[in-house]
C-alpha cells in the first residue's frame, strides 16, 4: 500500500548561520518503544534545553529532525537531504540519537532485564577532534559499554537512519543500540533503559558545545 508520510521539522538560530542537525526517526514497525520512542524522546530533549540557551550561546543554527520512512529505506532521511542538499556544505554536524535500550537475556525460558543498558555505538566521522569530543562526552557522562565507532565500522555506511547524511559527505556522530528485540512485537517500554536517558542527552549537549567556532 502506498502512503504519504511527513519528516517534522524544527529549526532554534544561533551564534551563525552554519548548522547542526539533530535528529532520529519518528516511526517503527511495533509498539516500537526503543525503537524509535526512545530517540524522539532524545530529540525533543535537546530541542527542550537549546530553547532556554539564549541564542548567541548556540554554537550554531540548530535543525532538529524527526524523519520518516525508517522502514521504507530511510526515506525520509533521504527525501530530506535531497530537500536541503545546498545547506549540507554548511552543516557542521549531524547527530542522530536512536535506542537507548535496557539488556535482556533469557533466562529459564523467559527474558529478563541484566540492569545493564545494551552495548552503546557511537558511530563518529574521522575528525580527530571530533573523536575527542565523543570520547571526553561518554567519560564525563560515565557511560560505559560504549563504544567508539568509525563510520563504515560495519559497511559503507553506519548502520543508523542518520547514515545517509556520512554518504553525504556531512561529518556524523550517530548513536545507536542494537538489541535483538527492535523488530518485533516485545519492544515495549520496559525494554527503554531509562537511566541512559539523562547521559545520553547530557553527553550529546557536550558534542554540540564542541562544535562552537569550528566552521
Amino acid at each position: 500500500e502506498m502512503i504519504t508520510t511527513h519528516n517534522v521539522v524544527a529549526e532554534l538560530p544561533g551564534a551563525d548561520d552554519e548548522i547542526v542537525i539533530i535528529g532520529s526517526h519518528h516511526d517503527g514497525p511495533w509498539s516500537s518503544a526503543v525503537e524509535d520512542g526512545s530517540g524522539i524522546a532524545l530529540v525533543i530533549a535537546q530541542a527542550e534545553y537549546w530553547s532556554r540557551v539564549p541564542r548567541e550561546e548556540r554554537p550554531h543554527r540548530l535543525v532538529f529532525l524527526l524523519n520518516a520512512g525508517h522502514m521504507a529505506g530511510g526515506a525520509g532521511a533521504k527525501a530530506f537531504i535531497e530537500a536541503h542538499a545546498d545547506d549540507l556544505a554548511s552543516t557542521v554536524l549531524e547527530v542522530h540519537l536512536e535506542h537507548a535500550a535496557n539488556e535482556f537475556a533469557e533466562v529459564d525460558g523467559r527474558l529478563q532485564p541484566t540492569g545493564h543498558p545494551e552495548a552503546r555505538w557511537w558511530f563518529t566521522s574521522r575528525i580527530s577532534r571530533l573523536e575527542s569530543a565523543v570520547r571526553s562526552a561518554i567519560e564525563a557522562e560515565d557511560m560505559r559499554r560504549s563504544l567508539l565507532l568509525p563510520p563504515t565500522a560495519f559497511g559503507a555506511r553506519p548502520t543508523t537512519d542518520g547514515g545517509d547524511f556520512f554518504l553525504a559527505s556531512v561529518p556524523i556522530v550517530n548513536f545507536l543500540a542494537a538489541p535483538f528485540y527492535l523488530f518485533d512485537s516485545c519492544d515495549t517500554m520496559d525494554k527503554i533503559h531509562r537511566p541512559s536517558l539523562v547521559p545520553v542527552a547530557r553527553a550529546a549537549i557536550r558534542i554540540i558545545e564542541s562544535t562552537a567556532g569550528i566552521s
